[in-house]
């Protein structure tokens, strides 16, 4: 019983990510960025829990690369009790597909920062990495580990954009796996690797 319960989560888990992929792979600015750039690598977060969204990329188009972030900044001080009718309806503003809109910018760095960081993520050959669709999510089930899977993390989200395709890949509590229960894992050390360049060029937490 208790391997059909894991098994039946485990499906579960699969399927929602099959069904995020699909929804990823139509969203605007991808589609945008495919039609526009030669190149281009999107790194964001997914949750369970309502959460905004906010993109971080890296395009390359000929010789000039660029930085972009898709960030929704609520400007509603959360501390005010407002009718809950408004609450919703300032909620419902932000829930617009991700694209070229106002949430959209363009983020300076020194063209000798954008070519370094470039070359950085290319040589971790990202194209090339195994995500949990391909490796599984989490660690293999066993009396050591069951106990240490968890189901309230988020996923590290990689987005590869060609001329071509659309590429995406997901890794689910990428760092907490690594460090805690089942180290070793090259797509996931790749990942952590791209999360931290990111972090630097970025500079964010």
């Amino acid at each position: 019983m208790k391997y059909q319960i894991i098994f039946v989560l485990m499906l579960t888990l699969q399927s929602s990510m099959i069904s995020a992929q699909k929804k990823h792979n139509t969203t605007p600015i991808y589609k945008y960025l495919k039609a526009n750039a030669d190149s281009t690598i999107i790194m964001n977060y997914e949750s369970n829990w309502e959460i905004n969204p906010e993109y971080f990329m890296l395009s390359k188009k000929g010789d000039t690369i660029n930085a972009y972030t898709y960030k929704i900044v609520s400007s509603f001080d959360q501390r005010i009790v407002v009718p809950h009718n408004l609450r919703y309806r300032l909620y419902q503003n932000t829930q617009v597909p991700v694209d070229i809109n106002s949430y959209f910018t363009a983020k300076y760095l020194s063209a000798d920062s954008l070519r370094k960081f470039w070359q950085e993520l290319i040589m971790l050959k990202p194209w090339n990495i195994n995500d949990d669709q391909v490796d599984g999510a989490g660690c293999p089930i066993d009396q050591g580990s069951l106990q240490r899977q968890i189901r309230d993390a988020s996923s590290t989200k990689l987005t590869l954009i060609t001329k071509k395709s659309i590429k995406e890949l997901s890794f689910y509590a990428p760092q907490y796996y690594e460090k805690e229960i089942c180290p070793g894992r090259k797509g996931r050390q790749a990942i952590i690797k791209i999360e931290n360049f990111f972090k630097t060029y970025f500079k964010y937490e």
